[in-house]
């Protein structure tokens, strides 16, 4: 589980005061929200990319850095290097997050075989976001924290998605998935939350 405890977060204005919510295994959390509104600094917060101004995250009773290869975020295709390729990203996530798992399999799954081993400025919009799902999917991570990850995906690749985080649910995953559009991911979450008066509550499904 994921544990929020006493968590206060300032930008240029308050998002969360004093805020506890508990992340419970094997489930997906959609977190839906406006721009700006504090969904990226949660989850920066959460995987120490950005320290709160009180509280604390837990990830098992113990801090994310003690749990770093169980635990998966990419926040954007801005964070893609345009002069490596996207195998490159695949292998260094495959052999720093300690997986067994099969690139191929996982390179033919989101048909990327055609540019894979190409630079990734050559890739458009959505094959990055392709290459961070199949990241995701290399991580093997038991947390994974995705934020507007749809973002520039077909119709078919996005219902494709969302197939795949069902079936990481079954195999013990917990997802934490943002989306400015609560109806997107409604039917694939078990629990909806949004960021409204500084704290973090739960959306009737």
């Amino acid at each position: 589980m994921i544990e929020l405890k006493n968590i206060c977060l300032y930008t240029r204005h308050t998002i969360l005061n004093d805020v506890n919510y508990v992340f419970s295994d094997q489930k997906i959390y959609g977190i839906v929200a406006i721009n700006g509104s504090g969904k990226t600094t949660l989850f920066r917060t959460m995987v120490n990319l950005r320290k709160a101004q009180g509280g604390k995250v837990l990830f098992d009773h113990q801090s994310v850095e003690l749990k770093r290869s169980e635990v998966f975020y990419f926040e954007t295709a801005e964070w893609l290097d345009r002069n490596l390729n996207g195998y490159d990203y695949l292998s260094f996530v495959k052999k720093h997050w300690n997986s067994s798992v099969d690139l191929d399999e996982i390179i033919e799954t989101w048909k990327m075989k055609d540019f894979i081993k190409i630079p990734i400025k050559k890739y458009s919009l959505g094959m990055k976001q392709r290459l961070i799902i199949a990241m995701y999917l290399t991580s093997d991570a038991k947390y994974m924290i995705m934020d507007e990850i749809t973002n520039g995906l077909d119709e078919d690749f996005r219902n494709q998605f969302f197939k795949v985080i069902i079936d990481l649910k079954r195999q013990g995953k917990t997802i934490l998935l943002s989306s400015h559009y609560k109806d997107e991911i409604t039917e694939y979450c078990d629990v909806v939350l949004q960021i409204k008066n500084n704290q973090l509550s739960e959306v009737s499904l």
